[in-house]
């Protein structure tokens, strides 16, 4: 099972990079690997109709994402502003239910990531469609291998997981009503719109330095549950760093479109394995693989890879605050907060 997470994650995010280099089009290839972040890993008992059902779920955030991105990217618009409305919104719809707040979350690092792509372009609909159909083919790709595995290697594969009882709609709509009476069920919301408005702030202020990067950086570490010491947001902040000072130096190297398409390959196969098992490199891994699609392809400006390493920075500092105030907050309000434990929503 973990040789096909890796294969489908590797395979799927290299091979347009390699199609792209080889034709000639490298971005080209570098917007569609893009979108092998959205394909999830091959569930333990999963059937061909669990893991198609699982796809669909992961890629419906990217799709909405890539379109919300079209829709408020453009001269005279302000997508940074509306990106934090957005996701705020999106953050309050995700406490309805458990798989709405994976969606949700999900949404809001494609949400970034797309409007960061839709802004490198005077027409962001071409990138954004590539970054679609490269899902399209990674969750192909998926299905292939995922029943070549169930086929040869049926042990783990084949049973279907027993279903637990769910709460009806109206239960959850209720619960979810419920929640939203205190402050509890909008402090995920507020932390994270607060976190995206300064980001958006200090962009505009700096226009000249490569902030996009804390927009990007806040979406990653912001997580729905309040850390009472922010170890993981910590952790997650020092592999971020990281994996900027690794990517930016390679990326600097200006290396041939094989290299690139082997790097991404790599990097792409080990994220999946370490996702549940070390946060930090985890965060070390996925950080240079985000780097090199947003950025290969483009020459390295003077001053980004400091840039970016501030812009980390920054955004660990203003996670980690609005979570200390959120907490807060919520202590002189009485109202505890949500404990239903981390949700493991990163792409």
């Amino acid at each position: 099972m973990e040789l096909v997470q890796a294969l489908v994650s590797g395979i799927g995010m290299a091979g347009p990079v390699a199609l792209g280099a080889v034709a000639g089009h490298l971005p080209l290839g570098l917007a569609a690997s893009v979108g092998g972040l959205a394909v999830g890993a091959l569930a333990p008992g999963s059937n061909l109709k669990i893991q198609i059902r699982g796809l669909l779920a992961a890629l419906a955030p990217l799709a909405v994402a890539s379109l919300a991105a079209i829709l408020i990217s453009g001269p005279g618009r302000a997508p940074d502003a509306a990106m934090a409305l957005l996701a705020a919104a999106a953050a309050t719809i995700g406490g309805y239910s458990r798989p709405m707040a994976v969606a949700t979350t999900r949404f809001v690092v494609f949400l970034a990531i797309a409007v960061n792509l839709a802004d490198t372009t005077s027409h962001p609909i071409g990138p954004l469609a590539l970054v679609v159909a490269g899902a399209l083919w990674t969750a192909c790709l998926s299905v292939v291998l995922g029943v070549l595995a169930r086929a040869f290697f049926p042990v783990g594969l084949a049973t279907v997981p027993a279903r637990t009882p769910a709460a009806s709609p109206a239960q959850k709509f209720a619960r979810w009503k419920r929640t939203l009476a205190g402050l509890s069920g909008w402090q995920f919301a507020l932390r994270l719109a607060a976190c995206l408005a300064v980001a958006a702030a200090l962009r505009a202020h700096w226009p000249s330095h490569h902030f996009y990067w804390i927009a990007l950086t806040v979406a990653l570490l912001t997580q729905r549950q309040i850390e009472a010491f922010p170890v993981k947001t910590t952790q997650r902040a020092l592999g971020t760093a990281l994996g900027v000072v690794a990517a930016s130096l390679f990326v600097a190297y200006s290396p041939p479109g094989w290299l690139l398409a082997l790097a991404i390959g790599l990097l792409a196969s080990v994220r999946p394995l370490l996702r549940a098992r070390n946060y930090l490199a985890y965060s070390a891994f996925m950080t240079p693989l985000i780097v090199l699609i947003l950025s290969a392809g483009r020459p390295l400006e003077s001053g980004v890879l400091i840039d970016r390493l501030i812009a980390t920075l920054i955004a660990a500092a203003l996670v980690i605050a609005a979570n200390l105030v959120a907490k807060a907050a919520l202590a002189r309000a009485g109202s505890p907060p949500p404990g239903a434990g981390p949700l493991k929503a990163s792409p």
